[in-house]
C-alpha cells in the first residue's frame, strides 16, 4: 500500500493517516438532500388517496343488484368526502377553494345517486318495462355523475395539488 494512504505500525497493521480519516468522516457527514418543498402537500394528497375506496364491481341489470351498486357508489363517495375533510385544508395557495369545489362535486354526485336509487326502488317486481325505464334513468344519472367529474380531478385543477397528487404514492 502507498505510504500516502497510511503507515504500517510495528505489529504489521496498516494505519490510515489522520488526514485520510478526516476525509472519510467528512464524506460520511455530508448533508442530506434538501426535502421536497411540496412534502406537506404530497402528504395531504397521499392521505386523501389512501382513504379513497376503489370500485371495481359491475352491476347486473336487476333491481337489487343495481340498488346495491348505487349504494356502493354512494358509500365510496361518502368515504372520499370524509377523507378530504379529515385531511384538513391543503397546504397550498387556494387549496381550500379546491376542496370546497370537490366537496360540492361529491354532494352533487350523491344527490344524483339518491335520485337514481329512489327511481329504482319504485319499480315493482316483475315490471320489465318499468325496470328498463329505471335502468335508463340510472344510466342518465350516471352520465350526469361522470359529467360532474371525479373529486380528485376537481382537486387537481389546482396546479399545486396536481403536482402533489402526481408525486404522492398510491395516487
Amino acid at each position: 500500500m502507498s505510504a500516502a494512504l497510511g503507515w504500517v505500525d510495528p505489529a504489521g497493521m496498516m494505519r490510515l493517516t489522520p488526514l485520510l480519516g478526516l476525509l472519510l468522516i467528512a464524506a460520511c457527514a455530508a448533508p442530506p438532500p434538501a426535502p421536497d418543498p411540496d412534502a406537506p402537500a404530497i402528504a395531504w394528497a397521499a392521505s386523501v388517496c389512501q382513504a379513497t375506496p376503489s370500485i371495481t364491481a359491475v352491476p347486473q341489470q336487476t333491481p337489487s343488484d343495481l340498488a346495491s351498486f348505487l349504494d356502493t357508489l354512494s358509500s365510496a363517495l361518502a368515504k372520499e368526502a370524509t377523507a378530504i375533510r379529515a385531511a384538513g385544508p391543503p397546504p397550498v395557495p387556494d387549496g381550500s377553494a379546491a376542496v370546497a369545489k370537490a366537496l360540492a362535486t361529491i354532494d352533487s354526485a350523491q344527490q344524483s345517486l339518491r335520485q337514481a336509487r329512489s327511481r329504482l326502488s319504485q319499480v315493482p317486481a316483475g315490471d320489465d318495462a318499468g325496470l328498463s325505464q329505471a335502468v335508463a334513468d340510472v344510466n342518465t344519472g350516471m352520465a350526469a355523475l361522470s359529467d360532474a367529474g371525479d373529486p380528485k380531478a376537481t382537486l387537481r385543477q389546482n396546479a399545486d395539488l396536481d403536482r402533489a397528487f402526481a408525486k404522492a404514492e398510491g395516487c
